[in-house]
């Protein structure tokens, strides 16, 4: 393993796994609202999609490798859904997003993301690639559009939306850390999809320092909303 793949799985994403793991924890017992579990359910996505990322890490199975190599994606993107809902419970109460529509939102996204295990050579990770994924510009173009249509654009219009709803400068600050929050994950979900497909590996090494902003600026979405929760 070189040292940028060490950085990415066992510094960056090892460290963001063990605090969104723990973040689910401190939301979870609080309470078990909708909003609360919305929440937890994206920091439990992407705790459980590290941990499956450090397990293939040792494996060398091109089979098993590429389908652990799939889940842990699939988790990292599957996670975006719950800040939705939990946006747009904000905006419009759980009267309105009943877990009837939750459920809808959460199964759509989930049938879009599982497209991409169906794109021909979509994945291919072997020893031909050094057990490095490398994606073809089909899986990382769907991928864009799936996420930035389904979840990134409404995420950041209903944040928007929610911003001018406040009243008080205290309020939009705590908003403002947790829209900086969501941004932060998207850019290293952007980043890494894309390095991953550029398959250079300067790029890979660059974008594994890069990407350690995650650590810090991640917390600000706990920060900005879980702990008033």
């Amino acid at each position: 393993m070189d040292l940028a793949r060490f950085i990415q799985i066992y510094i960056v994403q090892g460290l963001i796994g063990l605090f969104y793991i723990y973040m689910s924890y401190k939301v979870l017992r609080r309470d078990k609202k909708n909003l609360h579990l919305a929440l937890c359910g994206f920091y439990v996505c992407v705790g459980l999609g590290v941990l499956i990322n450090i397990i293939y890490a040792s494996i060398f199975d091109e089979t098993l490798v590429r389908l652990l190599h799939f889940m842990t994606y699939f988790l990292f993107c599957f996670c975006q859904v719950f800040l939705l809902i939990f946006v747009l419970i904000l905006t419009k109460s759980e009267n309105i997003i009943t877990l009837r529509i939750q459920l809808i939102l959460i199964s759509s996204f989930g049938l879009l993301l599982s497209v991409l295990w169906f794109i021909p050579n979509g994945i291919t990770i072997n020893e031909t690639t050094n057990w490095k994924p490398v994606w073809s510009w089909e899986f990382l173009i769907y991928s864009y559009i799936v996420c930035t249509l389904f979840t990134f654009g409404p995420l950041i219009y209903y944040s928007g939306k929610i911003y001018f709803k406040f009243e008080t400068m205290e309020l939009r600050k705590k908003w403002i850390c947790f829209i900086i929050g969501i941004m932060a994950y998207y850019f290293v979900y952007y980043g890494t999809s894309l390095s991953n497909t550029l398959n250079d590996s300067t790029f890979r090494l660059i974008w594994s320092i890069i990407s350690l902003i995650a650590i810090p600026t991640t917390y600000l979405i706990y920060y900005g909303v879980g702990r008033e929760l």
